[in-house]
């Protein structure tokens, strides 16, 4: 029989990791002799939203088993295991063993972009029987329930190979040789991609929290992930590892079209015209839009590095699409949008008056002195002030996107070495294709723990 069972909202602020409870729920559904044959599923939400955890991401699992109940039961002991409710974890699980008339596909497509409230999830999922546990407030049960709506036959995607630590290891300092990094991107690029930032000299594929992750190489295909993963250096004893097809670095957050007026924590896009910038005090750009019609505040903030110096050589009247998610309003300020990502469709022309050119000698004149015209100096033509020229001066920026340097992009950030291969391996590869080896590996030795299934779809 076909499960699935999403889990969000498990850890906090100083600890635990949704997708390590991810790990160990395979690992365990695994030991009672469930099948996998498609990838667990790492699913980012909207990053936009004020009660996310710290990544924002959910866990799905879809597997075969004889025996639903038993799976159901390893699950919701995992959850209430790992959860650190504690510290402020809400955590939500939902499981389905039969079909059902709930609509996780709508559900997915309004949480990775909009705010959905967890009290209506949770009465819609009651009307429609479909099981559920939740702790604390229950908020997780929306990511729980969203994680099922995404479809890697439907949504682009990426694959992430995660690197757990020994409970030992977690709180100290990550150490992965930066050249094993290097060579490892010059050996797999553009395949794996974020990698490392180059202009800073800094690894990007560890995190710097409490929590058990090592590290993380994503990447568009599962078997390049698993290569690289054996190409890098480091001491630590791991837990093990395991491989996630994801949301991640797709923009999956930013394809609809903002409405106006801006809908607070919405994250999407706008077209509009540039109308004016202003400066503010710490770096930080806004810029004033008119998109069709209805003035829009979007700031552009120091740390984006890139995407703030773009933004910067703007002009009144350049038309652009802003990507990103919208801050509520205040009592002193409107709604603003905080741009994640600028694409530049089209420059204004960039006008400057100069002197006028000689018709007889095709040099430029020399002005005279305010108000008292202009003089060829070569010849001796003269010519009065109406003899101004116009003329376009050539701009620094050019049409194209614009994103911040990879240390700053967010989970959900399409990089720019994507773009154009979004759609790469779909038709070929339904959720993902067969299973790689070692998309699973358990224990600090680093032997494989996959006596209950074969590495391939049947």
């Amino acid at each position: 029989m076909r499960c699935f069972v999403g889990v969000d909202d498990t850890d906090s602020q100083l600890g635990s990791c949704t997708t390590h409870l991810g790990f160990r729920m395979v690992s365990r559904l695994l030991g009672r002799g469930c099948t996998f044959t498609t990838y667990p599923r790492l699913v980012r939400l909207n990053p936009n939203v004020p009660f996310k955890t710290r990544g924002n991401a959910a866990v799905c699992l879809q597997f075969e088993t004889d025996d639903p109940e038993g799976a159901l039961a390893v699950a919701e002991d995992a959850m209430r295991e790992m959860s650190d409710t504690e510290n402020g974890a809400n955590s939500g699980l939902v499981f389905v063993d039969r079909p059902s008339t709930f609509d996780f596909r709508e559900l997915y497509l309004s949480a990775v972009s909009g705010l959905v409230s967890h009290r209506g999830t949770l009465s819609r999922l009651s009307e429609r029987g479909v099981r559920h546990a939740t702790l604390g407030n229950g908020m997780g049960v929306v990511g729980a329930a969203a994680s099922l709506g995404f479809s890697a036959e439907e949504d682009d995607h990426t694959f992430e190979l995660i690197a757990y630590r020994t409970e030992a290891s977690c709180g100290r300092q990550r150490r992965v040789e930066a050249d094993s990094v290097t060579r490892m991107e010059r050996a797999t690029f553009p395949r794996t991609f974020n990698s490392f930032d180059h202009r800073t000299g800094r690894v990007l594929l560890t995190p710097h929290g409490p929590d058990p992750v090592f590290l993380g190489i994503r990447a568009d295909d599962p078997g390049v992930a698993v290569s690289a993963f054996g190409m890098l250096r480091f001491e630590e004893e791991l837990a093990g590892h395991v491989v996630y097809l994801s949301n991640q670095c797709t923009d999956a957050h930013l394809r609809r079209r903002l409405g106006r007026p801006l809908k607070a924590y919405s994250s999407g896009w706008l077209e509009g015209t540039v109308e004016g910038l202003e400066k503010a005090e710490g770096g930080h750009l806004y810029l004033d839009l008119d998109a069709a019609g209805s003035a829009v505040r979007a700031a552009v903030y120091r740390p984006s590095a890139d995407l703030r110096r773009a933004a910067e050589l703007l002009e009144r009247g350049d038309l652009v699409r802003v990507f990103g998610g919208v801050r509520r309003a205040t009592s002193r300020h409107p709604p603003i949008l905080n741009v994640e990502k600028v694409e530049v469709l089209a420059l204004s022309p960039l006008l400057r008056r100069a002197n006028p050119l000689c018709p007889g000698c095709g040099r430029v004149a020399k002005s005279e002195g305010r108000g008292k015209g202009f003089q060829c100096r070569r010849c001796g033509a003269r010519f009065g002030e109406d003899a101004v020229r116009t003329v376009e001066r050539a701009r620094a920026l050019v049409p194209g996107v614009y994103l911040p340097p990879p240390g700053a992009q967010r989970h959900l950030t399409k990089p720019l070495v994507r773009y154009g291969r979004e759609l790469e391996g779909r038709k070929e590869k339904e959720d993902g294709g067969p299973l790689v080896d070692d998309w699973f590996r358990l224990g600090p030795s680093g032997a494989s723990s996959e006596p209950a299934q074969s590495p391939r779809t049947p």
